[in-house]
Protein backbone atom coordinates (compact mmCIF):
# COMPACT_ATOMS: atom_id res chain seq x y z
CA UNK A 1 0.00 0.00 0.00
CA UNK A 2 1.24 3.49 -0.88
CA UNK A 3 1.44 6.47 1.06
CA UNK A 4 -1.90 8.27 0.40
CA UNK A 5 -3.71 10.29 2.23
CA UNK A 6 -7.59 10.40 3.25
CA UNK A 7 -7.77 13.35 0.90
CA UNK A 8 -6.30 12.18 -2.03
CA UNK A 9 -8.25 8.55 -1.38
CA UNK A 10 -11.48 10.71 -1.05
CA UNK A 11 -10.47 12.58 -4.79
CA UNK A 12 -10.25 8.95 -6.44
CA UNK A 13 -13.67 7.84 -5.42
CA UNK A 14 -15.27 11.25 -6.52
CA UNK A 15 -13.19 10.56 -10.15
CA UNK A 16 -15.05 7.73 -10.29
CA UNK A 17 -18.16 9.11 -9.94
CA UNK A 18 -19.58 8.47 -6.64
CA UNK A 19 -21.36 11.15 -4.93
CA UNK A 20 -20.03 13.39 -1.56
CA UNK A 21 -23.32 11.68 0.05
CA UNK A 22 -22.26 8.25 -0.90
CA UNK A 23 -18.45 8.77 0.36
CA UNK A 24 -19.44 10.19 3.22
CA UNK A 25 -22.13 7.34 4.50
CA UNK A 26 -19.57 4.93 3.96
CA UNK A 27 -16.48 7.09 5.58
CA UNK A 28 -15.85 5.31 9.33
CA UNK A 29 -16.57 7.97 12.24
CA UNK A 30 -13.14 6.23 14.01
CA UNK A 31 -11.07 8.06 11.04
CA UNK A 32 -8.52 10.85 12.40
CA UNK A 33 -6.10 12.91 11.65
CA UNK A 34 -3.84 10.69 14.01
CA UNK A 35 -4.71 7.50 12.19
CA UNK A 36 -2.99 8.84 8.90
CA UNK A 37 0.14 7.99 10.48
CA UNK A 38 -1.04 4.09 11.29
CA UNK A 39 -0.35 1.72 8.21
CA UNK A 40 -3.12 -0.59 9.76
CA UNK A 41 -5.47 1.95 9.97
CA UNK A 42 -5.15 3.13 6.77
CA UNK A 43 -5.98 -0.47 5.32
CA UNK A 44 -8.38 -0.77 7.43
CA UNK A 45 -10.18 2.24 6.21
CA UNK A 46 -9.56 0.91 2.65
CA UNK A 47 -11.50 -2.45 3.38
CA UNK A 48 -14.02 -0.99 4.93
CA UNK A 49 -15.19 1.66 2.24
CA UNK A 50 -14.40 -1.26 -0.42
CA UNK A 51 -17.58 -3.28 1.96
CA UNK A 52 -19.55 -0.68 2.40
CA UNK A 53 -19.36 0.65 -1.44
CA UNK A 54 -18.94 -2.81 -3.49
CA UNK A 55 -15.51 -1.90 -4.32
CA UNK A 56 -13.08 -4.38 -4.81
CA UNK A 57 -10.54 -4.09 -1.87
CA UNK A 58 -7.14 -4.36 -3.80
CA UNK A 59 -7.86 -1.60 -6.28
CA UNK A 60 -8.46 0.61 -2.76
CA UNK A 61 -4.96 -0.22 -1.51
CA UNK A 62 -3.57 0.71 -4.09
CA UNK A 63 -3.19 4.63 -5.51
CA UNK A 64 -2.19 3.54 -8.82
CA UNK A 65 -5.30 1.98 -9.61
CA UNK A 66 -8.97 3.10 -10.96
CA UNK A 67 -11.92 1.84 -7.90
CA UNK A 68 -13.72 -1.12 -9.46
CA UNK A 69 -16.84 -2.14 -8.39
CA UNK A 70 -16.99 -5.87 -7.19
CA UNK A 71 -20.76 -6.67 -8.59
CA UNK A 72 -21.00 -5.80 -12.74
CA UNK A 73 -23.36 -8.04 -14.04
CA UNK A 74 -25.81 -9.51 -11.04
CA UNK A 75 -28.45 -6.98 -11.96
CA UNK A 76 -31.27 -6.87 -14.45
CA UNK A 77 -32.22 -3.52 -15.24
CA UNK A 78 -35.55 -2.41 -16.23
CA UNK A 79 -36.35 1.44 -18.22
CA UNK A 80 -32.50 1.92 -19.39
CA UNK A 81 -32.37 5.26 -20.44
CA UNK A 82 -28.56 5.84 -21.34
CA UNK A 83 -26.81 4.49 -17.89
CA UNK A 84 -23.10 3.81 -18.74
CA UNK A 85 -22.17 0.47 -17.71
CA UNK A 86 -20.40 2.00 -14.69
CA UNK A 87 -23.03 3.89 -13.62
CA UNK A 88 -24.64 0.13 -13.41
CA UNK A 89 -22.13 -1.40 -11.58
CA UNK A 90 -21.98 1.12 -8.95
CA UNK A 91 -26.06 0.62 -8.48
CA UNK A 92 -25.47 -3.06 -8.52
CA UNK A 93 -22.09 -3.06 -6.02
CA UNK A 94 -23.87 -0.41 -3.42
CA UNK A 95 -27.16 -2.29 -3.73
CA UNK A 96 -25.55 -5.61 -2.69
CA UNK A 97 -23.63 -4.04 -0.47
CA UNK A 98 -26.32 -2.73 1.46
CA UNK A 99 -28.30 -5.19 1.00
CA UNK A 100 -26.10 -7.81 2.96
CA UNK A 101 -26.13 -5.73 5.88
CA UNK A 102 -29.57 -5.55 6.20
CA UNK A 103 -30.27 -8.82 5.42
CA UNK A 104 -27.40 -10.00 8.06
CA UNK A 105 -29.90 -7.70 10.95
CA UNK A 106 -32.93 -8.52 9.79
CA UNK A 107 -35.64 -11.12 11.83
CA UNK A 108 -34.57 -14.50 10.19
CA UNK A 109 -37.97 -14.92 7.86
CA UNK A 110 -40.67 -17.50 9.11
CA UNK A 111 -41.68 -18.49 5.73
CA UNK A 112 -41.44 -17.27 1.98
CA UNK A 113 -43.34 -15.44 -0.73
CA UNK A 114 -41.66 -17.04 -3.22
CA UNK A 115 -44.07 -19.39 -5.57
CA UNK A 116 -47.12 -17.54 -3.57
CA UNK A 117 -49.58 -15.91 -5.74
CA UNK A 118 -50.80 -12.48 -5.52
CA UNK A 119 -54.68 -13.15 -4.42
CA UNK A 120 -53.40 -15.49 -1.53
CA UNK A 121 -51.08 -12.44 -0.33
CA UNK A 122 -54.11 -10.75 -0.74
CA UNK A 123 -56.53 -12.70 0.94
CA UNK A 124 -54.29 -12.77 3.71
CA UNK A 125 -54.44 -9.24 4.33
CA UNK A 126 -57.94 -8.78 3.92
CA UNK A 127 -58.51 -11.39 6.87
CA UNK A 128 -57.11 -8.47 9.20
CA UNK A 129 -57.55 -5.40 7.12
CA UNK A 130 -60.63 -3.30 4.93
CA UNK A 131 -57.93 -3.57 2.00
CA UNK A 132 -54.27 -3.63 1.22
CA UNK A 133 -52.56 -0.79 2.33
CA UNK A 134 -48.58 0.55 2.11
CA UNK A 135 -48.46 -0.48 5.77
CA UNK A 136 -49.65 -3.73 4.92
CA UNK A 137 -47.20 -4.59 2.96
CA UNK A 138 -43.99 -2.92 4.31
CA UNK A 139 -45.54 -5.27 7.52
CA UNK A 140 -45.69 -8.67 5.03
CA UNK A 141 -42.57 -8.19 4.14
CA UNK A 142 -40.86 -7.87 7.39
CA UNK A 143 -42.95 -11.05 8.53
CA UNK A 144 -41.34 -13.04 6.09
CA UNK A 145 -37.44 -11.66 6.46
CA UNK A 146 -37.39 -9.33 4.00
CA UNK A 147 -36.55 -5.71 4.37
CA UNK A 148 -37.81 -3.36 3.07
CA UNK A 149 -36.08 0.37 3.53
CA UNK A 150 -36.63 3.74 1.90
CA UNK A 151 -32.88 4.81 0.65
CA UNK A 152 -31.83 8.51 1.17
CA UNK A 153 -28.26 8.28 -0.12
CA UNK A 154 -27.59 6.82 -3.57
CA UNK A 155 -24.33 6.03 -4.99
CA UNK A 156 -24.51 8.35 -7.98
CA UNK A 157 -25.25 12.52 -7.48
CA UNK A 158 -28.20 11.59 -9.78
CA UNK A 159 -30.17 9.00 -8.19
CA UNK A 160 -32.25 7.60 -11.12
CA UNK A 161 -33.66 4.62 -9.06
CA UNK A 162 -37.48 3.61 -8.48
CA UNK A 163 -36.60 0.48 -6.50
CA UNK A 164 -34.52 -2.35 -6.26
CA UNK A 165 -34.63 -6.38 -4.94
CA UNK A 166 -31.47 -7.89 -4.28
CA UNK A 167 -31.20 -11.31 -3.22
CA UNK A 168 -28.14 -12.68 -0.92
CA UNK A 169 -27.96 -16.15 -0.81
CA UNK A 170 -31.79 -17.71 0.17
CA UNK A 171 -32.36 -14.08 1.50
CA UNK A 172 -33.84 -10.78 -0.23
CA UNK A 173 -33.79 -7.33 0.48
CA UNK A 174 -35.87 -4.47 -1.23
CA UNK A 175 -34.78 -1.19 -1.53
CA UNK A 176 -37.02 1.73 -2.67
CA UNK A 177 -35.85 4.95 -4.17
CA UNK A 178 -38.69 6.87 -5.45
CA UNK A 179 -39.94 9.63 -3.32
CA UNK A 180 -43.48 10.81 -2.79
CA UNK A 181 -45.89 11.99 -0.01
CA UNK A 182 -48.87 9.64 -1.53
CA UNK A 183 -48.86 6.18 0.35
CA UNK A 184 -50.16 4.63 -2.92
CA UNK A 185 -47.74 5.37 -5.04
CA UNK A 186 -45.20 3.76 -3.26
CA UNK A 187 -47.27 0.71 -2.68
CA UNK A 188 -47.32 0.22 -6.24
CA UNK A 189 -43.83 -0.10 -6.32
CA UNK A 190 -43.20 -2.50 -3.08
CA UNK A 191 -46.36 -4.72 -4.74
CA UNK A 192 -43.80 -4.86 -7.83
CA UNK A 193 -40.80 -5.69 -5.67
CA UNK A 194 -42.98 -8.40 -3.47
CA UNK A 195 -43.94 -9.52 -7.24
CA UNK A 196 -40.85 -10.23 -8.47
CA UNK A 197 -39.68 -12.36 -5.54
CA UNK A 198 -42.73 -14.28 -5.87
CA UNK A 199 -42.51 -14.94 -9.28
CA UNK A 200 -39.17 -16.09 -8.72
CA UNK A 201 -37.63 -13.44 -11.23
CA UNK A 202 -34.38 -12.90 -8.87
CA UNK A 203 -32.05 -16.09 -9.08
CA UNK A 204 -29.23 -16.42 -6.26
CA UNK A 205 -26.70 -13.65 -5.76
CA UNK A 206 -29.00 -11.71 -8.48
CA UNK A 207 -30.45 -7.96 -8.53
CA UNK A 208 -33.47 -6.20 -10.35
CA UNK A 209 -33.33 -2.49 -10.44
CA UNK A 210 -36.48 -0.26 -11.73
CA UNK A 211 -35.33 2.72 -12.92
CA UNK A 212 -37.39 5.81 -12.15
CA UNK A 213 -40.08 7.40 -13.99
CA UNK A 214 -42.23 10.19 -14.34
CA UNK A 215 -44.78 8.04 -13.55
CA UNK A 216 -45.52 4.29 -12.75
CA UNK A 217 -46.27 3.49 -16.05
CA UNK A 218 -47.34 -0.19 -16.39
CA UNK A 219 -44.58 -1.83 -18.81
CA UNK A 220 -45.99 -3.52 -22.27
CA UNK A 221 -42.22 -4.72 -23.66
CA UNK A 222 -40.79 -6.81 -20.49
CA UNK A 223 -42.07 -10.29 -19.97
CA UNK A 224 -40.73 -10.15 -16.29
CA UNK A 225 -42.08 -6.39 -15.94
CA UNK A 226 -45.83 -7.00 -17.53
CA UNK A 227 -46.01 -9.75 -15.13
CA UNK A 228 -44.43 -8.17 -11.79
CA UNK A 229 -47.25 -5.12 -12.80
CA UNK A 230 -50.10 -7.86 -12.82
CA UNK A 231 -49.18 -9.24 -9.53
CA UNK A 232 -48.42 -5.88 -8.00
CA UNK A 233 -52.16 -4.98 -9.32
CA UNK A 234 -53.63 -7.97 -8.34
CA UNK A 235 -52.47 -7.73 -5.14
CA UNK A 236 -53.44 -4.02 -4.39
CA UNK A 237 -56.94 -4.44 -6.12
CA UNK A 238 -57.75 -7.75 -6.65
CA UNK A 239 -57.48 -7.83 -10.64
CA UNK A 240 -54.30 -7.75 -12.60
CA UNK A 241 -55.08 -4.90 -14.82
CA UNK A 242 -58.17 -2.82 -12.86
CA UNK A 243 -60.09 -0.44 -14.76
CA UNK A 244 -61.46 2.48 -13.00
CA UNK A 245 -63.20 4.68 -15.49
CA UNK A 246 -65.93 7.91 -14.91
CA UNK A 247 -69.39 7.43 -14.29
CA UNK A 248 -70.74 10.43 -15.98
CA UNK A 249 -70.48 12.94 -18.66
CA UNK A 250 -67.94 15.78 -18.60
CA UNK A 251 -64.56 15.99 -16.98
CA UNK A 252 -63.89 14.40 -13.47
CA UNK A 253 -62.31 16.80 -11.23
CA UNK A 254 -59.98 15.77 -8.40
CA UNK A 255 -61.81 16.16 -5.28
CA UNK A 256 -65.36 14.45 -7.21
CA UNK A 257 -62.49 11.41 -7.56
CA UNK A 258 -61.30 11.74 -4.34
CA UNK A 259 -64.83 11.46 -2.63
CA UNK A 260 -65.55 8.56 -4.59
CA UNK A 261 -62.51 6.67 -3.94
CA UNK A 262 -63.21 6.99 -0.41
CA UNK A 263 -66.78 6.36 -0.31
CA UNK A 264 -66.29 3.23 -2.11
CA UNK A 265 -62.37 2.14 -0.63
CA UNK A 266 -63.81 -0.62 1.77
CA UNK A 267 -66.92 -2.29 -0.52
CA UNK A 268 -64.38 -2.45 -3.17
CA UNK A 269 -61.41 -3.71 -0.67
CA UNK A 270 -59.46 -1.02 -2.36
CA UNK A 271 -57.01 1.63 -0.66
CA UNK A 272 -58.64 4.93 -2.24
CA UNK A 273 -54.89 6.15 -3.09
CA UNK A 274 -54.35 2.93 -4.80
CA UNK A 275 -58.56 3.79 -6.56
CA UNK A 276 -56.94 7.33 -7.49
CA UNK A 277 -54.14 5.96 -9.19
CA UNK A 278 -56.31 3.07 -11.04
CA UNK A 279 -58.13 6.01 -12.78
CA UNK A 280 -54.61 7.64 -13.77
CA UNK A 281 -53.69 4.01 -15.35
CA UNK A 282 -56.95 3.64 -17.38
CA UNK A 283 -57.34 7.12 -18.51
CA UNK A 284 -54.20 8.57 -18.74
CA UNK A 285 -55.30 12.11 -16.30
CA UNK A 286 -52.58 12.07 -13.88
CA UNK A 287 -53.30 15.62 -13.57
CA UNK A 288 -56.55 14.45 -12.01
CA UNK A 289 -55.20 11.25 -10.12
CA UNK A 290 -52.90 13.33 -8.85
CA UNK A 291 -55.23 15.94 -7.79
CA UNK A 292 -57.50 13.22 -5.83
CA UNK A 293 -54.84 11.92 -4.02
CA UNK A 294 -54.07 15.33 -2.55
CA UNK A 295 -57.20 15.49 -1.01
CA UNK A 296 -57.15 11.87 -0.50
CA UNK A 297 -54.26 11.77 2.17
CA UNK A 298 -54.52 15.58 3.74
CA UNK A 299 -51.31 16.72 5.04
CA UNK A 300 -48.43 15.93 3.28
CA UNK A 301 -45.38 14.15 4.60
CA UNK A 302 -42.74 12.12 2.55
CA UNK A 303 -43.29 8.54 2.92
CA UNK A 304 -40.11 7.54 2.87
CA UNK A 305 -39.92 8.52 6.88
CA UNK A 306 -42.36 6.14 7.89
CA UNK A 307 -41.12 3.23 6.04
CA UNK A 308 -37.69 3.83 7.73
CA UNK A 309 -39.21 4.20 11.06
CA UNK A 310 -40.47 0.53 10.87
CA UNK A 311 -36.59 -0.44 9.22
CA UNK A 312 -35.19 0.66 12.42
CA UNK A 313 -37.35 -1.02 14.91
CA UNK A 314 -37.53 -4.07 13.10
CA UNK A 315 -33.20 -4.90 12.45
CA UNK A 316 -31.40 -6.30 15.08
CA UNK A 317 -28.65 -3.41 15.44
CA UNK A 318 -26.55 -5.82 17.77
CA UNK A 319 -25.94 -7.66 14.68
CA UNK A 320 -24.31 -4.73 13.22
CA UNK A 321 -20.72 -3.27 13.62
CA UNK A 322 -20.29 -0.16 14.91
CA UNK A 323 -18.90 0.63 11.08
CA UNK A 324 -22.16 -0.74 9.67
CA UNK A 325 -24.43 0.98 11.79
CA UNK A 326 -23.21 4.05 10.61
CA UNK A 327 -23.45 3.56 7.11
CA UNK A 328 -27.17 2.05 7.67
CA UNK A 329 -27.68 5.26 9.61
CA UNK A 330 -26.56 7.51 7.15
CA UNK A 331 -28.71 5.61 4.28
CA UNK A 332 -31.90 5.64 5.96
CA UNK A 333 -31.62 9.13 6.27
CA UNK A 334 -31.30 8.74 10.54
CA UNK A 335 -30.13 11.77 12.33
CA UNK A 336 -27.75 11.13 15.69
CA UNK A 337 -29.67 12.33 18.87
Amino acid sequence: MTGESAGELKLRLRGLGLSDRAISAAWPRWWSDDAEASASARAELRFGLARRLGLDPTSLLDDREEPRFVWHEAARFKHLSGESEQERAGITSFGRALASVLVSAAPRPSGSIAGTTARTLRQAVLAERPFVALGDLVSLAWAVGIPVVHLRVFPWRQKRMAAMTARVRERWAIMLGKDSSYPATIAFYLAHELGHIALEHVGTDEQIVDLEEEVPALAEDDDEERAADAFALELLTGEPRPTVLPTGPGRVHGRALAHAALQSAEGLEIEPGTLALAFGYSTGDWRTANAALSQIYGSRQPVWIDINAIAWQQLDLDELTPDALDFVNAVLGQTDE
